[in-house]
């Protein structure tokens, strides 16, 4: 007995997968089960499980929910990858299976949280919102900083909806990093080294505040004191090579040429010592008539 027609259109839905209970449900029998396995026509992706393809990570996204139940939703970095948010497929996918007990397994593709969520979507996963939140209670600042700028600056997601859900939330534990990190980004930070810079440099010293993302002719500049003729170039990667080194000298020369000093930073300087990058950015404002003096914080004294 070969699976029927409308068996194999279910395979097709659920990325090649589908679980014993919807098998025995198209009246397949458990020796044809076993006739099915044995010559190769199917496959075990975990106990209960049946897959009619080679495995894909989407084919174990939708083993997850098979395994979780009916009211399995995909959350954290699994949903956040379906919706675009990450580039990366996650090594270990994240199953919502609302109020009934968890599964009991030991398999590390999968991590089954005992937590309600409303999802939505084939296969089935978290709003845009939630997954922010779900996903910004794992991260770090950089890495919540990563996850809110490629959110908000490709308008996945709007800032008002996800605060207004923070508010509804009982308990978060990055809370108040959300909350700092998500206003750092919606006033112009695009990346975790500009979120850093706006954070631990300009506010932490009291420098002037930049216009973020700023247009100078047919460049765009990360952090330009305008009114003093300075601007600040943020740069992540760890050296330039070839056609971006040469972008970057025409973008200085043509700053120069137009009588604005650029000073570049990158994670090293930001990150590592971000006291001295306040002094000689204060240093330049000075130069070029900024009254003010900057303010030392917390790590001033030991650097």
């Amino acid at each position: 007995m070969q699976p029927p027609a409308t068996l194999r259109e279910l395979f097709g839905l659920q990325a090649g997968a589908a679980s014993r209970r919807q098998v025995l449900a198209f009246g397949i029998s458990d020796r044809v089960v076993h006739r099915l396995l044995r010559d190769g026509a199917w496959r075990v992706v975990v106990p209960g499980v049946y897959a009619d393809r080679p495995e894909s990570w989407l084919q174990l996204a939708w083993t997850g929910l098979l395994i979780g139940g009916r009211s399995a939703v995909l959350g954290s970095a699994a949903a956040a990858y379906l919706h675009g948010f990450v580039r990366e497929a996650p090594a270990q996918i994240v199953v919502f299976t609302g109020s009934q007990r968890s599964p009991n397994r030991s398999d590390p593709r999968f991590r089954f949280i005992r937590a309600d969520r409303l999802g939505y979507g084939e296969p089935c996963r978290t709003r845009g919102a939630q997954t922010v939140l779900d996903l910004g209670a794992e991260l770090g600042p950089d890495g919540l900083a990563a996850l809110l700028a490629e959110v908000l600056g490709r308008r996945l997601v709007a800032g008002r909806e996800i605060l207004r859900l923070l508010d509804t939330t009982s308990r978060h534990r990055n809370r108040t990093l959300l909350r700092d990190v998500l206003g750092d980004v919606a006033v112009g930070a695009q990346s975790p080294l500009e979120v850093r810079y706006l954070r631990d440099v300009e506010r932490a010293h009291r420098l002037p505040e930049a216009n973020r993302q700023a247009r100078l002719g047919p460049y765009r500049g990360d952090a330009l004191y305008e009114q003093f003729g300075v601007l600040v170039e943020l740069d992540g990667r760890a050296f330039h090579q070839g056609l971006a080194a040469a972008t970057d000298m025409d973008r200085d020369n043509f700053h120069q040429l137009h009588g604005v000093v650029t000073l570049r930073f990158g994670w090293r300087q930001v990150a590592g010592d971000p006291c001295r990058v306040a002094r000689q950015v204060g240093a330049a404002l000075n130069a070029r008539g900024w009254p003010g003096t900057i303010a030392p914080c917390r790590q001033c004294a030991g650097s």
